[in-house]
């Protein structure tokens, strides 16, 4: 799969003034957990999908030990049948996977480039809607820059997995076979060596098994419903490792040094405290902000003027949107 930087040179992050100055301020961004998005069924989503594309191998693993097994049979058709049975296993094994990934799962959103030259110079009218309360910015960032950025996150902080990626829409097919196929076939080995494990008593390849977790990330967190695609969304996902007690005597056991745990932190948005994390907060990163749109608002020249006394000794150019919405 080409890199997020060769899709997309720049991407686009909407906030409100008090957004932006935090940004500015501490030259961080804000990943929040997922289930306090806008979308109640981010990472759920891809559930169902995923079941349907690997019940296949679960039935052929069923097929094989009624050939090996004529009595399997009819201990099959006494839980309901094969049908029963294998849509009731596939399920059980996708919700263990959902299990074992966990909740801490941590999402930054921004917008690929359009192909309108016109919107990336003034934005989206629904982002400036839905982002913009009383007028809000879109953050214009190199993404190449980004991703260097993330990789030094990687490094310093201990994360399970994560990736800088754009989304596939619920309606694009052709995009989810293309490009999480390689994920799915991973996912469809550890499947098939799993129940022939448990099919013939073999032993488990764990390494196999736990070579699919990285996968199965990918693809719940890529998949999107498409009533939000005109967004192109494109997004930081991240799992920061929980460091229990478990984790520390293994890495104590095998001789390895941990990295610090990366820390959750708590906003509080409509009477909720929303679980967030804090990505590139360190003394010696900049973010690779590189224009600043000032979205419709009767007032946005003064807010233009002011950022730019705020921002004269840094590159960071600042302009207009000339959408006339008025809130």
């Amino acid at each position: 799969m080409a890199k997020t930087s060769e899709l997309f040179d720049k991407l686009y992050h909407y906030t409100t003034w008090d957004g932006l100055l935090g940004i500015l301020q501490s030259q961080s961004l804000w990943a929040t957990h997922y289930k306090f998005l806008n979308d109640y069924s981010e990472i759920v989503l891809f559930r169902d999908k995923m079941v349907s594309l690997i019940l296949p191998y679960v039935s052929e693993a069923y097929e094989k030990l009624i050939k090996m097994d004529p009595q399997a049979k009819q201990r099959i058709d006494g839980q309901g049948g094969l049908g029963h049975v294998v849509k009731h296993d596939t399920e059980t094994y996708v919700d263990a996977q959902y299990h074992v990934t966990g909740d801490e799962i941590y999402i930054l959103s921004f917008c690929g480039q359009h192909k309108v030259p016109h919107i990336n110079n003034n934005g989206l009218l629904s982002q400036w809607r839905g982002y913009g309360a009383g007028g809000g910015f879109a953050l214009e960032f190199n993404t190449k820059k980004l991703e260097d950025l993330l990789e030094i996150e990687s490094y310093r902080y201990a994360y399970n997995t994560g990736h800088l990626s754009d989304l596939i829409y619920s309606d694009d097919d052709d995009k989810l076979k293309d490009e999480l196929s390689g994920d799915l076939s991973i996912i469809a080995d550890a499947v098939k060596l799993m129940f022939d494990s448990m099919m013939t008593d073999d032993k488990l390849d764990e390494d196999a098994i736990s070579n699919s977790y990285v996968p199965f990330v990918n693809c719940i967190s890529r998949y999107k419903h498409c009533g939000f695609k005109e967004e192109k969304e494109v997004r930081i996902v991240a799992l920061p490792t929980v460091m229990d007690q478990t984790i520390i005597n293994m890495a104590m056991s095998d001789g390895l040094t941990l990295r610090p745990e990366k820390e959750r932190k708590y906003r509080n948005q409509n009477g909720h405290h929303v679980p967030y994390i804090e990505l590139f907060n360190s003394t010696d990163l900049e973010l690779p902000i590189e224009k600043i749109i000032v979205g419709p608002h009767k007032d946005k020249d003064v807010r233009a003027a002011t950022l730019r006394v705020m921002l004269n000794k840094t590159n960071i150019e600042v302009t207009c949107s000339d959408i006339p919405y008025v809130g």
